[in-house]
């Protein structure tokens, strides 16, 4: 066994693999249960980066309250408009997230739901 670089994305697989982990590409002859469980592990890996590009989202959003508190005095006298920007864009980025978070787990859940659905 080596580990050799995809033919499609170029990253590295092992030589036995019959499918890229990265891409999804087959190398040969690819069961369907196989396929299916690529699809399911490819489908977690995303929820997964969502997720903590959602946290991120929520520390610039603090950040940025934490910026109008600042230039604000503790809330003594008038900001600039620069904390109000950010927050606004964090809280657009954070909604726009948990939607492709959601959307996401739903399909997680059909996959899952047919592949019970399979085994009986």
């Amino acid at each position: 066994m080596a580990i050799i670089p995809c033919p499609e994305c170029r990253k590295k697989m092992s030589s036995r693999a019959a499918i890229c982990p990265s891409c999804g590409y087959t190398t040969g002859e690819v069961t369907e249960e196989q396929l299916e469980v690529m699809r399911v592990r490819r489908l977690r890996d995303k929820i997964y980066h969502l997720s903590m590009i959602s946290y991120l989202v929520m520390a610039i959003f603090l950040g940025g309250f934490g910026w109008y508190w600042w230039s604000s005095g503790g809330f003594q006298k008038l900001s600039s408009i620069g904390p109000f920007i950010l927050m606004g864009l964090a809280g657009t980025a954070y909604f726009v997230l948990r939607i492709m978070l959601f959307q996401r787990r739903r399909q997680q859940r059909a996959l899952l739901k047919k592949k019970r659905g399979s085994i009986i």
